[in-house]
């Protein structure tokens, strides 16, 4: 009887110890497991940022060659999250805000434009005393 308990347990053991094994191999098709290759393809923190600064510059270069549209766009300021871009600022007519909105829109990468732009007339300081 004391046999058998002990052909059961080496056998038992046996099966246990080669699973775990087989979990521990390495994949025979050479891919990577899910997890790292979740870790592998997402952007870092700093991908992201230069993302976001590099849409920012593209928006802004947007805008420049939008002044023989009529766009004064220097008290716009741009920001960018993840393809999400903020205008802020303001602009002196409500036209230049709604063009604003639409150019920043046609720029490849942008998914969407919220736009906080405020519509103020310009003051000049010239010929004052």
């Amino acid at each position: 009887m004391n046999a058998q308990k002990w052909v059961k347990l080496v056998g038992a053991s046996a099966v246990v110890f080669a699973c775990l094994n087989t979990h521990a191999q390495p994949q025979a098709d050479g891919s990577v497991p899910t997890a790292q290759a979740e870790a592998a393809s997402s952007p870092t923190e700093g991908e992201i940022k230069a993302a976001n600064r590099q849409l920012v510059r593209d928006v802004r270069r947007a805008f420049r060659s939008a002044r023989s549209q009529g766009l004064r766009a220097s008290n716009i300021t741009v920001r960018a999250n993840n393809g999400v871009v903020t205008l802020t600022g303001s602009a002196p007519t409500a036209d230049q805000v709604d063009l604003a909105t639409n150019i920043a829109k046609g720029v490849p990468g942008v998914q969407s434009v919220t736009s906080r732009v405020a519509v103020r007339k310009e003051f000049s300081t010239r010929g004052s005393n």
